[in-house]
């Protein structure tokens, strides 16, 4: 099987490197050239955080689109705010059986892959996999978790392929019949997390420190349960709020993806997170004070952060 991988940051890399290892065809694009450049030269090393292990695989890197052409299967691993740019113009090199999937953050990606490649041809997952960044040519895989994908059109016979080449790189995969339910519960997660984060510059556990971040956290994930709850979505777990804190605890460590791009001055993802409740709510009559408050904070220290890095370059 031929596997492109749009987007080959911490995660893109890690599904790669291990789709790589267990022999497909895999090519890994991204327009970090150093990323690229030391991947060709000396390899992915993927480095194991349980054990320490390293292990050096050879997928093809490439910044040339050209270069996906052919692929049985899209993973869709950019920043979401890069989501519609890149199925604009991927979609060309696309087979008319090839499936775009995207295991990416936030609310929203499926859709705009649709709507590019047709339902028969889009699937969306969730993973609890974990990776970080180390430098060019090198990712640390953070943690294990089960990955869950389903096809747009629920015709989940087309994905029999993909979950035994998922298994068979070591990856726990499995089929699920309504996949919304799972992106909510991710999505309910990092509502109360990311953002908070981002604006506080604290690493995830040390949010749990502060009664009032404590507090934020809470109002912020009780409105996307509120709209969770009116559209009819059945979360995953029974208490939210624990489940936020739980998770915060466990990754006490990692600074949130919104926070590192706060420390990049790049985009957020924002609008498909903390955003998308608001959306959400709006379309439903149900209020999302804090968490509209919580988008425009960001959104405005982006705008500061990215006008900060131009008079810095010049």
């Amino acid at each position: 099987m031929k596997i492109s991988i749009i987007g080959a940051g911490a995660m893109g890399s890690l599904y790669g490197g291990k789709l790589s290892i267990a022999g497909n065809d895999v090519v890994l694009y991204d327009i970090n050239k150093a990323h690229v450049d030391m991947i060709n030269t000396k390899g992915l090393i993927i480095e194991e955080s349980s054990t320490g292990e390293k292990t050096t695989s050879w997928p093809l890197a490439s910044s040339d689109p050209q270069d996906v052409s052919g692929s049985d299967l899209m993973i869709i691993f950019v920043k979401s705010t890069a989501t519609e740019a890149v199925a604009e113009q991927f979609v060309e090199y696309a087979k008319s059986e090839t499936i775009a999937l995207t295991l990416q953050n936030g609310l929203g990606n499926e859709d705009i892959l649709r709507d590019y490649f047709g339902a028969g041809r889009t699937a969306a997952g969730v993973t609890s996999q974990g990776a970080t960044f180390l430098g060019p040519g090198e990712i640390r895989h953070a943690g294990n978790g089960p990955t869950h994908i389903c096809m747009s059109d629920k015709n989940n016979n087309k994905l029999k392929e993909v979950v035994k080449v998922f298994s068979d790189s070591g990856f726990e995969i499995h089929i699920e019949k309504n996949i919304a339910d799972l992106v909510w519960s991710k999505l309910v997660i990092n509502v109360g997390i990311n953002a908070v984060t981002a604006l506080s510059g604290l690493e995830n556990g040390k949010l749990l420190d502060y009664p009032d971040m404590k507090s934020l956290m809470a109002d912020l994930v009780n409105e996307a349960v509120m709209v969770a709850e009116k559209k009819g979505v059945k979360l995953s777990y029974a208490d939210p709020l624990q489940i936020v804190y739980d998770v915060s605890e466990k990754t006490a460590l990692n600074r949130s993806s919104m926070l590192q791009d706060f420390d990049r001055g790049s985009l957020t993802e924002i609008d498909f997170i903390n955003n998308a409740i608001v959306r959400e709510g709006g379309k439903l009559g149900i209020a999302t004070p804090f968490n509209s408050a919580v988008s425009k904070l960001v959104r405005s220290i982006e705008l500061v952060n990215r006008s900060r890095k131009i008079e810095n370059a010049k």
